[in-house]
């Protein structure tokens, strides 16, 4: 996949396809090397434009943590900060809705 990664053809099946994109990450992270991360990139992307976009926050996630300081962030990484800030969004929304649902059980549900 990180050899041509405009050709990967990912898993339609979302846990493989989750699985390969995990596994670019880790390939990404043992031999961290600049052309390996962008390539990394590409294929989330290709995931992206190809199957579920919900798919590729994890693995975005973990692909930016591997990132050298001197390394420039690719452009593809744009078509990605959306998807990725809207899950963070609803993470937090998820987060907020529960704990309302929590302190509404500790009091009974009184106000």
């Amino acid at each position: 996949l990180l050899a041509d990664p405009a050709s990967a053809e990912l898993p339609a099946r979302g846990d493989l396809r989750q699985a390969a994109l995990e596994a670019v990450v880790a390939a990404v992270g043992a031999r961290p090397e600049r052309e390996r991360w962008e390539a990394g990139w590409a294929v989330l992307v290709r995931a992206l434009e190809t199957g579920a976009p919900d798919l590729v926050v994890a693995p975005a996630t973990a692909l930016a943590a591997v990132r050298r300081d001197d390394w420039e962030v690719p452009e593809a990484v744009e078509r990605l900060a959306g998807v990725v800030g809207l899950a963070r969004r609803a993470d937090r929304s998820v987060g907020r809705a529960v704990a309302a649902a929590d302190a509404g059980r500790a009091t009974g549900g009184r106000r």
